[in-house]
């Protein structure tokens, strides 16, 4: 069986930017390597011209993504660029990662298609400032809208996502949560005192003013601590405005902008963590909480979207309402400053995390819905 998976994967592995290219790596390491399996990576990448290469028994095709007039043109350069690389492959089946314009692309194609969902755009949309920003979600939705006549099956990847797409109807799949490397599930406890770590995306739905106003009660009731924010900067006008915070609540001691890390180095971040928090205002199925758990983190997140689905509240972790400062800061302080219960915290997301979202365990689930959607057909 021939299958390419289609959506965003990093060009340099040791630098991943965004969720859904970290699902799309960890799904190759769960799918590679099986038996009459051929598997295509498709991307839509920041290159100048296309690529083939092949990683093992994987080959990867980077195709360049419109970069100018993207907006008002519905990326038509990037529709047509990667509707002709898959059907120069001919695969058996399209599996593509749902963020933004990939359902719409390969709906248009005639070959039996999954789509995992990683963004409810109607509900996140909301969170970000601007025209230009809700003007490009209100297209990511048309776009998904559009493509549900050609989609065969959607694939949630949280409870929170298939109770969002209902309105698909006998379209929708099982929930099948996203893979996690084995690295994750490996990275050693090794936490320094008061460490919180914040990894992520930094633009405004994260909720990381949020953060930093609670750190500045935090300093003020005694608690000893240091907050490390790592990510690619999205938003440059969010991020400046998070330095001014910083500046201006006098936490330059307290609060570190540590930048786009490699995955070494992101791995190393979650080893010393203490704990890891998650302030945003939307989320479907965060990577940073599944990371999180693997290496044995209690996360301190908020009640939104698909996170109560993967911590529950005073078992791996702490939930607070989104943009709560006091409530944040109250469930921060619990977590620092009781050892015992931060280790048993810990102890319950990787287990809960250990038999969740392990890539080979997620890659066979997957293998199995590709072969059941292949020997069944479709009306393509």
């Amino acid at each position: 069986m021939k299958v390419v998976l289609f959506g965003p994967y990093p060009v340099d592995p040791q630098f991943t930017s965004g969720g859904v290219e970290k699902v799309m790596s960890n799904m190759v390491r769960g799918l590679r390597g099986r038996n009459g399996l051929e598997l295509h990576v498709v991307s839509l990448s920041a290159v100048g011209r296309e690529s083939t290469v092949r990683d093992g028994d994987v080959v990867i095709h980077h195709v360049p993504r419109q970069q100018r007039f993207s907006l008002p043109t519905f990326r038509i350069l990037s529709v047509l660029r990667a509707r002709r690389a898959i059907r120069r492959i001919d695969p058996d089946l399209v599996h593509c990662q749902e963020s933004g314009q990939e359902s719409f692309i390969a709906s248009g194609l005639p070959y039996p298609t999954v789509a995992t969902i990683h963004a409810i755009f109607r509900n996140e949309g909301v969170h970000y400032p601007g025209i230009k920003a809700r003007f490009r979600y209100w297209q990511f939705e048309t776009l998904a809208k559009l493509a549900r006549r050609g989609i065969d099956l959607y694939v949630p990847s949280s409870v929170y996502a298939r109770d969002a797409l209902a309105e698909v109807g006998d379209k929708l799949g099982d929930v099948v949560e996203n893979p996690i490397e084995s690295g994750y599930f490996e990275v050693p406890d090794a936490p320094v005192p008061g460490r919180v770590l914040f990894a992520g995306t930094i633009y405004p739905r994260k909720g990381i003013e949020v953060l930093i106003d609670a750190a500045a009660r935090l300093r003020d009731q005694g608690v000893p601590f240091q907050v490390h924010i790592t990510g690619i900067v999205s938003d440059k006008e969010y991020h400046a405005g998070l330095h001014a915070q910083v500046e201006t609540l006098g936490l330059e001691d307290r609060v570190r902008f540590r930048g786009f890390l490699s995955e070494a180095e992101l791995a190393r971040e979650f080893s010393e963590a203490y704990l890891v928090t998650l302030p945003s205002y939307a989320e479907t199925s965060p990577m940073t909480v599944q990371q999180a758990m693997a290496a044995g983190k209690p996360v301190v997140g908020t009640k939104v979207g698909g996170v109560p689905y993967l911590v529950q509240d005073g078992v791996h972790g702490r939930l607070v309402d989104a943009g709560d400062a006091a409530g944040l800061a109250d469930a921060l302080r619990e977590v620092l400053t009781d050892p015992g219960r931060r280790d048993a915290m810990g102890a319950s997301a990787k287990e809960a995390a250990t038999r969740r979202f392990g890539a080979r365990e997620v890659g066979d689930r997957t293998a199995a819905i590709y072969e059941k959607l292949v020997k069944g057909g479709t009306s393509k």
